[in-house]
């Protein structure tokens, strides 16, 4: 064949004999191992410059690997031959049932695509190590709610709850059947909402009984769509906020106690108010009297100073009640309500 017929093919194409030796080719062929074709054409001398430099290459073990695998005419292998910073999909052929066997060799650059391929291979990588180092459970889901993908933290939360699978053994579970106390007719709903509907499910309080306590688990289960905007799956979003809602509940049980604690102390100041005189009239009495030096009857004695001590007892009552800071609280009657212990050490009425 005359080494010119294919110098204008579009492709990077050559021949060579199964000695490697050249016989013909484009001129993008040529080039991809360095070697020009000036206007001459392809010379003698041009065809020895490009066995030099497939010798000089690590071609030949590619070339002689692919031949093996030819079982006949017509039969095409490929591989991957990197040249330099170019990396190339190349695809072999036989030409002839001759004794002396001629190749055909097509040359594709797919150096962007492979660093592509690298490029979003690294990105999964990194999105997976970041994943997996959140301190929030994630499970990715198909259009049948169906796992995915799931992250430590998501492995974490099922161990916690008695759920014995790895995330090996969950993907193409239903995420229904996972955990046992979830509902499934709750999944149904979150499955129409999601899938269907294309909205956010959200509850942000799911409590779960474990050995070590409740659980409690904020949850969002997201959409998950495509380029074109079709919904084909979900990702649900998990974060223990067993400690905060805790904290939540503290401050609003302490809340409801400064409520309390400020409804006694404005009834302690109405107390004050409205019996505070009448008290000091009826003391200023008893005490009158008993200090008048007018010859008393031993009872009559002793009940103004009866009336005296209680007067007194009622004051102190009534400036505790309003100075009161904390609230305990203790028996009134026995397994009946209960009493403010003021701290007088007056006892149960029980």
């Amino acid at each position: 064949m005359d080494p010119n017929d294919l110098i204008h093919l579009p492709t990077a194409y050559l021949v060579l004999d199964e000695h490697m030796k050249p016989l013909s080719g484009s001129r993008k062929g040529f080039s991809v191992f360095g070697v020009r074709i000036r206007r001459d054409g392809i010379t003698d001398a041009v065809l020895r410059s490009l066995a030099d430099a497939i010798v000089t290459t690590d071609f030949a073990e590619s070339f002689t690997l692919a031949v093996a695998d030819l079982a006949r005419p017509g039969v095409e292998s490929q591989f991957q031959w990197e040249r330099g910073d170019r990396m190339f999909e190349v695809g072999i052929c036989q030409l002839n049932r001759e004794a002396s066997a001629r190749y055909g060799l097509v040359f594709e650059d797919v150096t962007r695509q492979v660093q592509f391929e690298e490029t979003r291979e690294t990105a999964r990588r990194y999105l997976e190590d970041i994943l997996n180092n959140v301190h929030l459970g994630v499970v990715v889901l198909n259009d049948e709610m169906r796992v995915t993908n799931v992250n430590r933290g998501q492995e974490a939360f099922w161990r916690r709850l008695g759920v014995g699978v790895s995330w090996v053994e969950a993907i193409g579970s239903p995420i229904a059947d996972l955990v046992p106390t979830d509902v499934e007719e709750a999944w149904a709903e979150i499955t129409r909402v999601v899938v269907e509907e294309g909205k956010t499910y959200e509850e942000p309080r799911r409590r779960y009984a474990t050995s070590d306590g409740d659980l409690i688990l904020s949850v969002a289960i997201t959409p998950l769509r495509d380029q074109e905007g079709k919904v084909v799956g979900a990702i649900q979003v998990s974060e223990d906020v067993t400690d905060r809602v805790r904290l939540e509940e503290e401050l609003h049980e302490a809340e409801m106690v400064a409520g309390r604690l400020e409804a006694v102390k404005e009834t302690a100041i109405t107390v004050n108010h409205e019996i505070n005189n009448p008290l000091t009239t009826i003391l200023a009495i008893a005490q009158m009297l008993l200090m008048s030096g007018q010859e008393l009857e031993p009872k009559t004695r002793e009940r103004l100073e009866t009336v005296e001590r209680e007067v007194k007892r009622i004051a102190e009552v009534a400036q505790r009640l309003q100075n009161i800071e904390e609230l305990n609280r203790d028996d009134y009657i026995a397994d009946g309500p209960k009493m403010i212990d003021l701290g007088l050490g007056g006892g149960n009425a029980g």
